[in-house]
């Protein structure tokens, strides 16, 4: 064996056979010394904590299918009076602002004429009876013809219609109210002032039973029928002011009178409805809704509906492991969800298609189905893979 020498120290010179095997027991340690260290720096990834939100499943609702009208509110209980006959006032039984019943006398004309011609007609009807009587026993004796006491009758019918006419004549004298209702404006219409048959006139107004003409589009038409719910809607669009019934449906489209009779394309339907409580009034223009039929859809609570762009959307809650299968899953995000208990939900983002919003609740026609767990507070927080827990519920 040769010896190599550096100084005091002398060292064995190996044949290359067994520098080679030293030479990779070296490498190897070396490379399993680095992985021990690497494995030893390496931190564990901590689970993410699950955010708390109140949740609740979406269920099956009937939602009313509508068509949205504007309308004016026309009223039947408005009526203008003018005089039958042409007279001067000698009563006016009313003030402005009265309420006032069916039947009763408005406004009186000099009738002292008519008055007197009524007596004259009644004397002489009671002159009739009694020689229609005399005769008629007369005749059961043999006293008179039988044909004579029948004229007493017949001169008995003629006095009557007298009466009938006279009568009509007096009455024609005042004017009454034809409806329960309120009286207009009496401006003119006093003691002294001659009116003139048809002439000048006032009202007498009844809010109660009010009706509205709506527009329909043509391309709508022929979903409106006969006794179909309608709801008039206040200035926010939100709120119920008063609801009615179709009344009538005309058998042509709108025409604007205006400009030579220019087909509008629309239908112009009525409804009618009690206006209790809501103070409307006639000529006001309105918003309607015209109940049209009613369909079933998952229902949405207002609060659980986001929106992203106009985008509406929410978050579904489901098992971690059906979140977990999911391909599109980001590899870091799914390693860190595996530490969590197989019991956790996970949020995810969901497109939604909504229909209309009645009763705070959204008509879901894409996007969710019954028995779906959603996210309705704290959703505002949450990102598509967000664990959560569910907040207990009084």
């Amino acid at each position: 064996m040769q010896w190599l020498r550096f100084g005091k120290f002398s060292y064995p010179i190996l044949p290359s056979q067994v520098r080679s095997k030293m030479r990779l027991t070296v490498k190897v340690g070396f490379v399993c010394g680095l992985c021990c260290i690497m494995a030893a720096c390496q931190e564990k990834i901590p689970a993410p904590q699950a955010f708390p939100v109140a949740a609740t499943r979406v269920q099956a609702r009937q939602f009313a299918e509508i068509i949205q009208a504007e309308g004016t509110l026309v009223n039947p209980g408005y009526i203008e009076l003018r005089p039958q006959v042409s007279g001067s006032i000698t009563q006016v039984l009313v003030n402005e602002g009265d309420p006032v019943r069916i039947g009763q006398i408005l406004v009186v004309l000099d009738n002292a004429e008519q008055m007197a011609e009524l007596r004259t007609a009644q004397e002489e009807l009671k002159e009739a009876l009694i020689q229609a009587k005399r005769w008629k026993q007369l005749a059961s004796v043999g006293g008179v013809q039988k044909e004579q006491a029948e004229e007493k009758q017949i001169a008995v019918v003629r006095a009557k219609s007298k009466v009938v006419a006279k009568q009509e004549a007096l009455n024609k004298r005042s004017i009454r109210s034809p409806i329960n209702g309120v009286i207009g404006d009496l401006t003119g219409v006093n003691p002294g002032q001659y009116l003139k048959q048809g002439g000048d006139s006032f009202f007498v107004v009844n809010n109660k039973n009010l009706s509205i003409d709506l527009s329909v589009p043509a391309l709508q038409a022929s979903k409106i029928k006969l006794g179909q719910r309608v709801q008039m809607l206040d200035e926010s669009n939100s709120n119920v002011v008063g609801e009615g019934k179709i009344t009538f449906i005309p058998p042509y489209f709108e025409a604007d009178t205006k400009n030579d009779f220019l087909a509008l394309n629309t239908l112009r339907v009525r409804a009618a409805f009690v206006n209790e409580k809501s103070g409307l009034r006639p000529n006001q223009l309105i918003r309607s809704k015209i109940v049209i039929g009613s369909e079933k859809h998952p229902g949405l609570p207002a609060t659980a509906a986001l929106f992203k762009a106009q985008q509406p959307y929410t978050y579904k809650l489901i098992p971690i492991q059906s979140f977990l299968k999911d391909k599109d899953v980001n590899p870091q995000q799914k390693d860190s969800l595996m530490a969590l208990p197989s019991s956790t939900l996970i949020a995810v983002d969901t497109p939604l298609k909504l229909g209309a919003l009645q009763d705070d609740y959204y008509s879901v026609l894409v996007g969710l189905k019954a028995g779906d767990l959603i996210a309705v507070s704290g959703s505002a927080v949450l990102a598509n893979g967000t664990p959560v827990s569910i907040k207990p519920t009084n």
